[in-house]
C-alpha cells in the first residue's frame, strides 16, 4: 500500500506580519536607542504615506530622520529649531503589544492586528520628543501629527478608527505620565514653517564664515540701528562691505544667526525675501553672553 504523502504547509509570504518577525525586529533594535543610536519602527521605504515622505539629515541629532509626509518634515523642522529639545525620535513603537490589545478592550475598542492575521497590531507615535525645562531636567512628550483634511475626508468607519487609535496612544502615555496631543498641521503657522526651511539650510556652514570675529562683528553693526529700512539683499551687501566678506557668506551667516538665536525676528509675521526689508535684532541678554557654535 503506498504512502500518502502529507501536504506541506504553504510558506508565508515574506509581506505577511508575524509575531516572529517583530520579535527579531525588536532583538536587532528597531524602535529602541536615544539619539543617533535610535532606529526608527517605521522606515520610510516600508510605509506607503500620503503626500510626501522625507529621508532628512539631522541638524541637531546626527542620523537620518523617517518622516512620512510632508507634515511631519515641517513639524520636525519646528522642533529641532527649538532649543529646549535635545532628541526627536519618530515613528516611535508602543510596546508591549499586549497593553495595546488590553487598552482597546478597556475602551471597547476592537484590538488592532495586522490585516489578514491575528498578530497584535505595533502602533507607533509620530514623535517622542526628549525636552529640557527651565530647571534643566528632562521630560518626555509624545506629539501625534494629522491633516485636518483626513477626519474631513473620511468615511464614518475610518474616522471611527483615526479616532480610536488616537485615543490608544492618549492612554497608552497618560498611564507613563507623559503629555500627548494631537498636532493638526493646518493650524502651523505657514509662514513661519517657510521661514524656518529657508534658514535650516544655513544651520551648519563653515566654521570660516561663523566665526567669533564675524559674529561679533555682524551683532556690532545690526545692533547699531534698524535692520529694515532697506531690502533685505541691499542691507546684506552693505553688512558684507563693513565685514570685508563676500556678500555670499554674509547671507548664509546672517541667516546661520537667525537659526542658532543670535539674532531674533518674528518668524510667523512676513515670508524672508530678500526684495523685501527684514527687521531683526540681537537678543536681550547682550552680546557677551552669546555662545557661538564652534561645530557649524
Amino acid at each position: 500500500m503506498s504512502k500518502v504523502q502529507a501536504k506541506r504547509p504553504k510558506p508565508v509570504s515574506p509581506r505577511v506580519i508575524t509575531q516572529q518577525k517583530i520579535d527579531k525586529r525588536v532583538a536587532a533594535g528597531d524602535g529602541q536607542g536615544v539619539r543617533e543610536e535610535y532606529v526608527p519602527w517605521i522606515k520610510v521605504r516600508s510605509f506607503p504615506s500620503r503626500g510626501t515622505s522625507h529621508l532628512v539629515p539631522g541638524v541637531n541629532i546626527q542620523r537620518v530622520h523617517h518622516l512620512l509626509s510632508n507634515a511631519e518634515f515641517h513639524y520636525h523642522v519646528i522642533l529641532e529649531h527649538d532649543k529646549s529639545i535635545i532628541d526627536i525620535r519618530e515613528q516611535y513603537p508602543l510596546f508591549p503589544q499586549a497593553e495595546i490589545q488590553s487598552i482597546a478592550t478597556s475602551l471597547n475598542i476592537r484590538p488592532p492586528v495586522y490585516p489578514g492575521t491575528q498578530v497584535p497590531l505595533v502602533m507607533t507615535t509620530d514623535f517622542l520628543i526628549t525636552q529640557l525645562t527651565t530647571d534643566g531636567s528632562e521630560r518626555l512628550v509624545a506629539r501625534s501629527m494629522k491633516y485636518a483634511k483626513e477626519f474631513h475626508d473620511a468615511s464614518p468607519e475610518e474616522k471611527n478608527w483615526i479616532l480610536d487609535k488616537l485615543d490608544l496612544e492618549r492612554v497608552y502615555w497618560e498611564r507613563r505620565n507623559v503629555e500627548w496631543r494631537l498636532v493638526l498641521y493646518e493650524r502651523l503657522s505657514q509662514t513661519r514653517i517657510a521661514n524656518l526651511l529657508v534658514l535650516r539650510s544655513h544651520a551648519k556652514i563653515s566654521p570660516l564664515i561663523a566665526n567669533e570675529k564675524n559674529i561679533r562683528k555682524a551683532l556690532i553693526a545690526i545692533a547699531a540701528g534698524p535692520t529694515d529700512v532697506m531690502p533685505l539683499k541691499s542691507y546684506l551687501q552693505k553688512l558684507a562691505r563693513f565685514l570685508y566678506m563676500e556678500y555670499v557668506g554674509v547671507k548664509s551667516l546672517f541667516f546661520h544667526m537667525l537659526w542658532v538665536g543670535a539674532l531674533e525676528m518674528d518668524l510667523s509675521a512676513s515670508l524672508i525675501s530678500l526684495a523685501e526689508p527684514l527687521s531683526v535684532k540681537v537678543p536681550d541678554v547682550g552680546m557677551a553672553d552669546i555662545k557661538v557654535d564652534q561645530h557649524a
